[in-house]
């Protein structure tokens, strides 16, 4: 059986914490493969992510020379909103023989609630659940199978923090992937970003 990790999020932009919460991961719990899914808009955020294209490539130069670590943007393709279920749904019909582990951040846990179709999400993949600073579990109840599996806390990196910078005209302290930086900079990504500026 092929075990297979999905790590979601607007990876706006992907970051070394990204990469390392990944690597972590497959070694941890002896997955095959991770794979990256950048969300088009994540539903529970009101804030416009950079344009799909510029993730997606700022993404393929992060992962490359990285083998088990790899990229699937259907999320950015699909119209409409799109939900964690129909991603899940879809993957389990594609690959019926792969065991899905879904990975998220212990605020995500503590949303999880409000997830679209939750309920059933739960009982279609293993959760991996990874601590971040100063965010503790979410008190009883809970549904435990979101916290069966732990990571604990890994390198403390931000992408808000990393498109202040940007947006500040800062040089970028965080550890970003040297090509997705340069990449970034070429761009103008998050350089007229006021808001991010301002926060």
């Amino acid at each position: 059986m092929r075990e297979i990790g999905l790590l979601g999020g607007s990876f706006d932009p992907i970051h070394a914490g990204h990469v390392a919460l990944a690597r972590a991961a497959l070694d941890a719990f002896g997955l095959d493969e991770v794979r990256l899914m950048p969300c088009a808009q994540q539903a529970l955020k009101d804030r416009a992510p950079a344009p799909a294209e510029d993730r997606c490539a700022m993404l393929r130069l992060a992962l490359a020379g990285e083998p088990r670590l790899t990229l699937d943007c259907r999320e950015l393709w699909r119209p409409g909103r799109t939900h964690t279920y129909d991603t899940v749904a879809e993957l389990r019909a594609e690959l019926p023989g792969a065991r899905l582990w879904f990975i998220l951040g212990m605020d995500s846990v503590r949303d999880f609630p409000r997830w679209y179709r939750a309920r059933e999400l739960v009982g279609m993949c293993a959760f991996i659940a990874f601590d971040r600073p100063g965010v503790p579990p979410p008190a009883p109840p809970f549904d435990a199978r979101l916290l069966a599996h732990r990571l604990g806390p890994l390198c403390a990196v931000s992408s808000t923090e990393i498109r202040r910078e940007v947006a500040r005209g800062e040089a970028i302290r965080y550890p970003i992937h040297t090509l997705a930086g340069h990449y970034l900079r070429a761009r103008r990504l998050y350089q007229g970003d006021l808001h991010e500026a301002d926060q």
